[in-house]
């Protein structure tokens, strides 16, 4: 269906039958080799899950591909010691309303791309976010509202809800309050992000929690996927915080705890009902394959793992229109002020060094046997060696 003014598209919120099938059955598969017996319990809400895929038929360190997140401002009412972007008053460099919505129908014209991430800093301190988020939504995005959670409130979640929002993204890095203020940086910002998930969850929208495990808080982790289950998430995003260090402090998790990770997730999603999804960790996929999680072929595995994302099925948006291939990767492929984002995105040369087979990948990463099903994490290997093809230093698989 086209709208009347050229150049723009209306996709449809609903996929047709066939893909819906493809959907159904690649997150049907994601259950087998995660271990679960039977039907996993997160199936239930398969609606939720479908609506935040917005399409995709394979699941990446990302989640979904394909889809963007656009980064709408960097302000932020919070001061995070892991955040990748910079909590300054970035207002002057914002892109202004007008430019907001010329690049949302710009991304509406690649037809791969029926998600959108909405993310900060916080977007709720943008004057013009339902603005924004209406625009998107006539546009037929499926539409994820990334908030730290303590600025939503009900009648705002259901305004949200109403203009196209799927799916509340609100993080929880701690299951006390200790832990997730300490992280915060924000005296009474836990009790902030619990009201704010209680006032997503009463929309009947997907709510996705996320968690940035980090050394600070890794021995949270199972309090934390306890607790989003008992607040009725959907889903469960677990970060990992790149870069490594900030302000002289260390965050990224070693080998150890690195394993300890993937386990914790693998063991806990047999009985959690909301989907857990790694994320900076592709190799968690590979992981369950060597642990002879399930025996479907090769074939099939490649058709439902995407593996690493950047610059291939995702790509980040900064607050004054630079494109990165991803968030943890800030090389620009070119700037939607200067160049319309569908170019960018079919015709940039540093997103198509991304793509192919073989994506120039380095070393272990470039030699690995699921090389097709994973590819390590382009955003560590920058952050450890500032060449974004560089072998996956964390990565845990037997080469």
């Amino acid at each position: 269906m086209a709208n009347s003014k050229p150049g723009r598209r209306v996709k449809s919120l609903y996929n047709p039958p066939s893909l819906l099938f493809k959907q159904a059955f690649s997150i049907a598969y994601h259950g087998w080799i995660s271990g679960w017996a039977g039907l996993p319990g997160w199936m239930l809400k398969g609606k939720k899950v479908l609506a935040t895929s917005a399409g995709a038929t394979a699941i990446g360190c990302t989640g979904y591909p394909t889809h963007v997140v656009w980064e709408v401002t960097t302000r932020c009412n919070l001061n995070c010691i892991h955040c990748y972007a910079s909590s300054v008053d970035s207002i002057q460099a914002e892109l202004t309303t007008a430019e907001g919505k010329k690049l949302l129908d710009q991304i509406a014209i690649v037809e791969d791309i029926r998600m959108i991430v909405i993310t900060g800093g916080e977007p709720l301190l943008r004057e013009d976010i339902f603005e924004l988020m209406e625009h998107a939504g006539k546009l037929g995005f499926h539409i994820v509202f990334s908030t730290n959670g303590t600025l939503l409130t009900p009648d705002m979640a259901k305004d949200l809800a109403r203009l196209g929002v799927a799916n509340f993204s609100i993080s929880l890095d701690g299951f006390t309050s200790d832990c997730h203020e300490s992280i915060r940086r924000k005296e009474g910002c836990f009790q902030g992000a619990l009201d704010g998930i209680k006032a997503a969850a009463q929309t009947g929208v997907c709510l996705q929690v996320n968690f940035t495990a980090m050394k600070q808080n890794l021995a949270e982790l199972p309090g934390v996927i306890d607790l989003a289950e008992s607040l009725k998430a959907d889903i469960i995003m677990i970060f990992q915080a790149i870069p490594p260090q900030k302000e002289g402090v260390s965050l990224e998790l070693d080998a150890e705890e690195q394993m300890h990770l993937i386990r914790t997730i693998a063991e806990k999603q047999k009985k959690t009902r909301a989907l857990i999804m790694p994320v900076c960790c592709p190799e968690y996929w590979p992981w369950l394959v060597e642990q002879k999680r399930f025996s479907l072929g090769k074939s099939i595995r490649e058709k439902a793992l995407a593996g690493c994302g950047a610059g291939r099925g995702f790509s980040y948006i900064r607050f004054d229109g630079e494109v990165w291939p991803c968030n943890f990767i800030p090389l620009s492929a070119g700037n939607v002020r200067l160049t319309p984002f569908q170019d960018i995105w079919n015709n940039s040369p540093l997103l198509q060094e991304f793509r192919g087979q073989t994506r120039r990948l380095k070393d272990t990463c470039g030699e690995c046997r699921h090389q097709s099903i994973c590819g390590g994490c382009r955003g560590r290997a920058f952050a450890h060696t500032s060449d974004p093809f560089a072998a996956d230093s964390a990565c845990l698989l037997d080469h």
